[in-house]
Order: structure tokens, then sequence, then C-alpha cells
């Protein structure tokens, strides 16, 4: 990571890495045509460990960049949160805040900030700039991607619904108000070498309260998962 750089290419990136890491694990994508031509969308995926998210997330950067000629913009926690039981951070990592800082700013064209811990001065504003990006990104038919989850799941299996973000929630809500769809990515493990990375068929998010839109969202990811692995769904 070099200081100071910004506005490396993603895709390029992605390509490069996936494939020394394709190497070790086969990288499985399907159900690309599900994802929306030529307007924006949301994309939500469930949040496995790193060793089977990074590939995962990696070969569907390129899946739809080569399907559909789009670039994702990446909503992510803009620090490292201190987790509480319920894995809602409420403190940030001493020192995150600057590292995770240089890496967004690598990515500058395709992650968008989003302060997730309330001990943070920019809290509420940070989180308020975020929104204003994502909505504008959706305006400008750009497909952005969150996980609800937002921290790693215990044994790859979906999380209990109580520990998902209202952030993604309030997201989704307002994906939907203006006519965005939300699109369900599951991610999984199967065996030792293979990973799956299934999307789903787009929908309309029915609630307007955020915390039943987060779960409405997951629910959908689960649908799509083998039932040992759909946690409080099966």
């Amino acid at each position: 990571m070099m200081k100071g750089e910004t506005g490396r290419d993603i895709v390029l990136d992605a390509k490069r890495l996936l494939k020394e890491l394709e190497a070790e694990n086969q990288v499985n994508l399907m159900g690309l045509e599900n994802v929306p031509r030529n307007v924006g969308c949301l994309i939500v995926f469930n949040h496995p460990n790193m060793d089977t998210l990074l590939p995962a997330m990696l070969k569907l950067i390129v899946g739809i960049n080569e399907n559909c000629g789009q670039q994702i913009k990446l909503a992510m926690g803009s620090e490292i949160p201190m987790m509480t039981e319920n894995y809602v951070g409420k403190r940030a990592v001493p020192g995150s805040v600057s590292l995770i800082r240089r890496f967004h700013q690598m990515y500058s064209n395709n992650i968008i900030s989003v302060p997730n811990t309330e001990d943070r001065k920019d809290f509420v504003s940070g989180r308020t700039v975020a929104v204003r990006k994502i909505m504008r990104a959706f305006k400008e038919n750009n497909i952005v991607v969150i996980s609800p989850e937002g921290h790693v799941e215990d044994g790859g299996a979906i999380s209990r619904v109580d520990t998902y973000h209202d952030g993604s929630g309030k997201l989704a809500v307002l994906a939907t108000k203006v006519g965005i769809s939300t699109v369900p990515v599951a991610i999984w493990e199967e065996g030792n070498k293979e990973i799956e990375v299934m999307v789903g068929q787009p929908f309309l998010i029915s609630t307007g309260d955020s915390k039943l839109a987060a779960i409405e969202a997951m629910s959908e990811i689960a649908k799509l998962m083998p039932e040992d692995l759909r946690g409080p769904f099966s």
C-alpha cells in the first residue's frame, strides 16, 4: 500500500489477485444474469470468513464488469470496530481509522466509506455523506454492494437477526422508495477447495422498517444457501 496512492482500478487488481487465489480455491459464480443491466441496484451479501469472502467478492467484481460492463461501489465501514456481544461495535480499534482510510483512498472510485462506531465525531455527518453518495450512485445507474451482517459469520452460517446493521436496512428501504431493486448474493464454502457465489433474483423490500428490511434482505440470501447454513432462516 503506497502512501497517498488513489484511484486504482479495482477490476484490474481483482483480476490479478483472483488468478493467484483461484490456484488454491475454485470460485464458482452463478446467476449473473440476475444483475440488472443499465440501471442501478443494491447488492446485499452475507459475510463468511475472509478466506471465503475475498475470492468471492473478487470474482463478483470481475464477473459484473465482464457481464454488465459496470463497476461496483462497495459501501464499507471506515474503521475496525471493537465488537460487542451482538456484533454492534460502539468504539473503533485505535489506529484503524487512518489505516482503513488509506485503503479506501486507493480505491476511491469504488469504495464509499461509512462510519460505523458511535465514538467518532463524524459518525452522524459521515453517514449522511455516505447515504448521499449511495443515492447519487443509484441515480447514475451504479451498483452498490453492502452486507447487512457486517461481521464474520460463525462457521459460515448466517448470523442471528439481532446482529444485523440497521443502516443496511435503511439503505434497502431508501433504494426501494426510488425504484431500485435489491439483489441477494449468497457466498459459502463447498468442501475445502470450492467457493460458491450465487446471485439471486432482484426484489423490492416490502417494509419501511429498517430492522425488518435487514432481516428481509438476509432471508433472501438464505434462500440461496444450503439449508445447514441458513442460520435463523432454516
